[in-house]
């Protein structure tokens, strides 16, 4: 058998914007917790992503 390695990377970043990309829900970086979320946020079943202007 012959393997191939790969190696992803996950990057965290702070914007500087308003809003996310797909919902309205605020990036206040000060917030509590959780509380910046919303069902498309949160990826619930149902919830369709819109992109934002």
């Amino acid at each position: 058998m012959e393997y191939e390695a790969v190696i992803g990377m996950e990057v965290h970043v702070q914007l500087n914007c308003k809003s996310k990309v797909f919902c309205g829900c605020s990036t206040n970086f000060d917030a509590p917790a959780n509380t910046n979320v919303c069902p498309v946020c949160l990826g619930m079943p149902g919830a369709m992503p819109v992109l934002n202007r």
